[in-house]
């Protein structure tokens, strides 16, 4: 069959990447046109190019042209294009994301426009999921459970580790886990494991573990619960390798068992953070019918555990174990292939080969569950790797550790992403530049700054430092309502150099001037009236003049020092001439909450009171209420205040 081209392509060339650092040669290239037929069964045809005015000749001067066409071909016969973003492959990622990238949230009870829903399966639309692994041991009882499970109680996912190899069912261990599932707001993952790592893909492509694959899809369609399946995870970090199109066959056969077998499972395609050396983590990718979510191991340690310190920043360990950079990867992958992220394992290890590291781990898990969700929304879900293992040098386990798990609870807590139930909807964490350009009410801040260690935080309101913060996700509370008119400026400024500005305005209500009418014993008034929000509102002074002789009349004083208005019952009004001036003309206006407190015979009292042209106006039926007098309404003749009788509701 013949493979037409698609247009020219460019190869962009980096003279200055070392020879010795082949993992940071990086070329971005589509399939280049030629004219004639160059392409023939998938083989390149350079007896047909010699038609091409000296194509051949053209070939042998420029040799690194041919070995783009070669790899070029080769990329169009995989399923996703192996070097789709050179991120996914290199730790230039890192390097890239050394800048502070800095910037201000708020948090909002509705998405903004910069949170992302793919509809995947099981994805919540509002909130992110946050668990651990299952660990197994002994109980002080004495019989072997689930150890951590106290610290599952109020968490929305349990995990699982389960091999293809494993003498037992999934079912079998459900004496572990099952115990999570049965409160009715956990989800539940499961680690579909190739014990035998790239060795396993050939007899799972062929069908050697169907009975094993069969029995387990057919025990998960059994649950009520939200449930995940990471495949052959962490797949371009296997000791015993696997070729990417033998993986790729293995994922696809799984895929397509748990899509007859289980259709209530998503599917999760997990590599780990780090691609190894050379390898890229999209060249693995399966069909994308098979792929709900994009998942990821996300380790940040303080040591390698592997004995290489060349690389620290490809490991993603010292400075640059730090989650906010090692996720970037999986962000770039999860970005090309428009799917939620889940991070199925990870944390930063408490233990290196017996040395106790409790303060540096929960540093580094309070920023990971402080920040990730904020940054990286497509995140929706997170599971912490809770076990420790007697032939591994990094210890992961925290249930016990009370200082990881103070820190992990205060995060937690200080996020109002997360949700303790599959059922509920958090809230989120919008960009300032993403929401309305009028502020109002009281606004809950915070914002992130690329670190390596932890500076402080100062907030600025129109360059008035309001308060500096050292904790976690930087938290500020603005009362916008507390501001004047008009715009303002917010800004944060971090001690390693780091600052964000953003400008924004408070908002307002609109008050427009309405026809309706006020009488007062049958007679016709002439207050200024305007409508907000559906209802009338009346200067307080129009009010006291109307029912001034009156059961009902009430004095209105003003004390500047306290910047007060003061009413006062059974007193006569005394006018100040401003009164009962007439329809409200001129428009559409501002209407500004007062910034004046309102006491009712020495109590204050809480009304909803807006400043339109600097005089206070109330909605009348706050104000019957609360001065008992008499407030009607007839359609065909308007609103009837009188003092000489109460108010009714």
């Amino acid at each position: 069959s013949v493979h037409e081209p698609s247009p020219p392509f460019l190869v962009p060339v980096y003279e200055d990447l070392s020879v010795d650092r082949p993992e940071k040669a990086v070329c971005y290239m589509f399939p280049l046109a030629l004219s004639g037929k160059i392409f023939y069964n998938g083989r390149i045809n350079y007896g047909a190019g010699n038609a091409c005015a000296g194509q051949e000749e053209h070939m042998k001067k420029h040799r690194f042209l041919r070995f783009c066409l070669v790899l070029t071909l080769v990329l169009t016969l995989l399923p996703v294009s192996a070097l789709a973003d050179s991120s996914t492959t290199t730790q230039k990622t890192v390097y890239k994301d050394l800048s502070p990238n800095t910037e201000i949230y708020a948090v909002t009870d509705t998405p903004g426009s910069d949170y992302p829903y793919y509809g995947a399966k099981w994805e919540p639309q509002g909130g992110v999921l946050f668990g651990r692994t299952s660990q197994g041991g002994r109980l002080p009882s004495g019989a072997y459970g689930l150890v951590n499970g106290a610290e599952l109680e109020n968490e929305s996912v349990v995990s699982h580790y389960y091999s293809l190899s494993d003498a037992y069912s999934l079912e079998y261990w459900s004496y572990l886990y099952g115990a999570a599932l049965k409160d009715g707001q956990h989800a539940f993952l499961v680690y579909l494991n190739f014990g035998g790592e790239g060795a396993d893909c050939v007899p799972v492509a062929s069908g050697t573990y169907d009975g094993k694959l069969i029995e387990t899809f057919s025990y998960l369609a059994t649950l009520r619960c939200p449930v995940f399946m990471r495949i052959g995870g962490e797949m371009n970090v296997w000791s015993t390798a696997a070729a990417p199109a033998d993986f790729i066959s293995a994922y696809n056969h799984i895929g397509a068992l748990a899509r007859t077998y289980a259709p209530n499972v998503a599917l999760v395609f997990s590599p780990n953070f780090s691609a190894a050396k050379g390898v890229d983590m999209d060249s693995f990718y399966p069909d994308d019918a098979y792929v709900d979510w994009i998942g990821t191991s996300l380790y940040y340690n303080r040591y390698a555990n592997n004995g290489d310190t060349r690389w620290p920043e490809f490991y993603g360990v010292g400075i640059y174990g730090d989650a906010m950079l090692n996720v970037q990867q999986t962000v770039n992958l999860a970005k090309l292939h428009s799917k939620p992220i889940i991070l199925t394992e990870g944390g930063s290890a408490n233990t290196c080969g017996g040395a106790d590291n409790s303060a540096w781990a929960a540093e580094r898990m309070e920023k990971a569950y402080s920040f990730l969700t904020m940054v990286y929304p497509q995140i929706k879900c997170i599971v912490s790797s809770d076990y420790s293992m007697s032939w591994e040098s990094n210890g992961y386990a925290f249930y016990n550790n009370p200082v990881v798990t103070a820190a992990y609870r205060r995060a937690i807590a200080n996020n109002p992403t997360f949700v303790d139930d599959y059922h509920a909807t958090g809230k989120y964490y919008t960009r300032v530049s993403a929401l309305s350009a009028k502020w109002c009410g009281v606004m809950d801040l915070a914002a992130y700054t690329y670190f390596s260690d932890a500076p402080t935080a100062t907030w600025y309101v129109d360059g008035e430092a309001r308060a500096t913060v050292s904790e976690y996700p930087y938290r500020f509370t603005l009362d916008t309502d507390a501001l004047t008119p008009g715009t303002h400026t917010l800004t944060v400024a971090f001690s390693n150099g780091a600052s964000k500005t953003h400008t924004f305005r408070v908002a307002v209500a609109s008050a427009s001037p309405t026809n309706d009418k006020l009488y007062v014993g049958g007679e016709l008034q002439t207050p200024s009236i305007y409508k907000i929000d559906g209802s009338n509102y009346f200067k307080i002074r129009d009010i006291a003049m109307l029912l001034s002789g009156s059961n009902r009349q009430f004095s209105v004083g003003y004390d500047d020092a306290a910047a007060c208005v003061t009413l006062t019952t059974g007193e006569g009004y005394t006018p100040n001439g401003s009164e009962l001036a007439g329809q409200a003309i001129g428009g559409t206006k501002d209407a500004i909450a007062s910034n004046n407190a309102i006491y009712l015979n020495g109590n204050q009292l809480a009304l909803t009171v807006y400043k339109i042209d600097g005089s206070n106006y109330f909605k009348l039926r706050d104000l019957g209420q609360a001065l008992d007098f008499y407030v009607g309404y007839d359609p065909a003749t308007g609103v009837t205040i009188s003092g000489d009788s109460g108010y009714t509701a």
